[in-house]
């Protein structure tokens, strides 16, 4: 039995849709977390994220959106974003929260208003030499169909 549990658990998350997010001339193969309960999830028990994966958290307005890291397993870079798709708030190598610690995490990030958030691989801003001013773009198709877009559209963004 926990073997299938941790099957199950290390299966990608087919979230609230999927879609493409973009930073410069790199894509980002999305997974969405567009309800409650897909973003209260997230990426927890996650055991690895691809380096050429994130996953988006849409939401319909300006916020303060700090994240919790409950149940992660992994560390992450954290990119939130206006509505234009304008980085204003990161954090780079957000630790994982054992689930030995119960409700007792810490969260981040979340100090500024945002309209969004996007979850990378930890080393991902390191990598791409992403930082706050930077823009992404995403096209991503929601589970009822409906496509968001915004920020730089993939071929408009500049080159490295």
């Amino acid at each position: 039995m926990r073997f299938w549990l941790a099957v199950l658990l290390s299966l990608p998350l087919l979230a609230g849709g999927g879609g493409t997010v973009t930073f410069k001339q790199t894509a980002f193969i999305s997974e969405v977390a567009a309800t409650e309960p897909e973003k209260a999830k997230g990426l927890m028990y996650r055991q690895s994220l691809p380096k050429d994966r994130c996953m988006f958290f849409v939401y319909s307005a300006d916020g303060d959106h700090a994240i919790w890291m409950k149940n992660c397993l992994i560390a992450l870079d954290v990119a939130w974003v206006d509505a234009e798709g304008r980085v204003v708030e990161t954090a780079e190598h957000v630790p994982p929260c054992s689930p030995m610690r119960g409700d007792d995490c810490p969260s981040y990030g979340g100090s500024v208003s945002s309209r969004h958030f996007v979850e990378f691989a930890a080393g991902t801003f390191k990598r791409l030499g992403l930082k706050k001013g930077d823009r992404l773009g995403w096209e991503l198709t929601l589970d009822d169909g409906r496509v968001v877009r915004g920020g730089v559209p993939a071929a408009k963004a500049k080159k490295k």
